[in-house]
């Protein structure tokens, strides 16, 4: 989308290199990565671009107050932070860049799960009172087991590639794409993930229709009990109806 070069407003900690290559494409810099709510009310009149992180709530209320405002550029994946409905209404762009932590997010999720199926905090917490539970913190192998992956974008597909060598099935289910089957992950629906899964994990946005996603109707329809692995936003799951599902052993 061509824009008037102008004044871009950067109120989060970035890279030199984002700041040196919008320089380099002629816009003017503010560098004030500690605004708040205040100071961006105060100011955000003065800019043709915005670019934040998630901190900031950019409503409807601010986004009035952005006369200039062409478009808003989110480091990161979530949008759930800016009201993007309101935003394409009055002609302002949002962008966010979901594929710049995909590999960071899909380590950080194989190493969620690698800690939790080898008890690894618990025993650590223990082993550092001077306490020694072998067989109560004896781990589990994953290989053999299927993995039920909810989401296959950037996140989605960066974990099932992680997991490729460990000896697992791997089973996707997105709503939104089909053909995705590859080496590392089969497509499949959601009748086969509530009947396979051992191991379930979440890489879907914050929407309305992902909001307590997971609850207590969507976790009995797993025929075994299974692991959980949330790295979406935390509200996609229903947390008193997985309390519930823990304290049964379903989850």
């Amino acid at each position: 989308m061509p824009v008037e070069r102008g004044n871009i407003l950067i109120c989060a900690e970035v890279h030199e290199c984002l700041i040196n290559g919008l320089q380099q494409c002629g816009f003017n810099i503010d560098y004030f990565p500690d605004y708040d709510r205040n100071d961006l009310e105060g100011s955000i009149h003065n800019y043709a671009g915005l670019i934040t992180r998630s901190k900031l709530k950019i409503d409807k209320a601010l986004l009035n107050k952005a006369a200039k405002l062409k478009f808003i550029g989110r480091l990161g994946s979530g949008m759930e932070s800016i009201d993007v409905e309101y935003a394409a209404q009055i002609g302002i762009a949002c962008l966010n860049s979901p594929e710049g932590n995909r590999d960071s997010l899909g380590e950080h999720t194989l190493g969620m799960l690698l800690s939790l199926v080898n008890n690894m905090n618990r025993a650590d917490a223990e082993v550092r009172k001077g306490i020694w539970k072998r067989e109560a913190n004896r781990g589990m192998e994953i290989q053999g087991k299927t993995i039920g992956i909810i989401g296959y974008g950037n996140m989605g597909s960066a974990f099932a590639e992680r997991l490729s060598g460990f000896g697992v099935k791997v089973h996707a289910y997105d709503k939104y794409k089909v053909d995705y089957s590859d080496q590392f992950v089969m497509e499949t629906d959601m009748s086969t993930i509530f009947k396979e899964t051992d191991i379930l994990s979440l890489h879907v946005p914050l929407t309305e229709e992902t909001r307590y996603l997971v609850n207590q109707q969507y976790l009995q329809q797993f025929s075994k009990s299974i692991i959980l692995i949330n790295t979406s936003r935390g509200p996609v799951v229903n947390t008193a109806d997985l309390v519930q599902n823990m304290k049964s052993g379903k989850v």
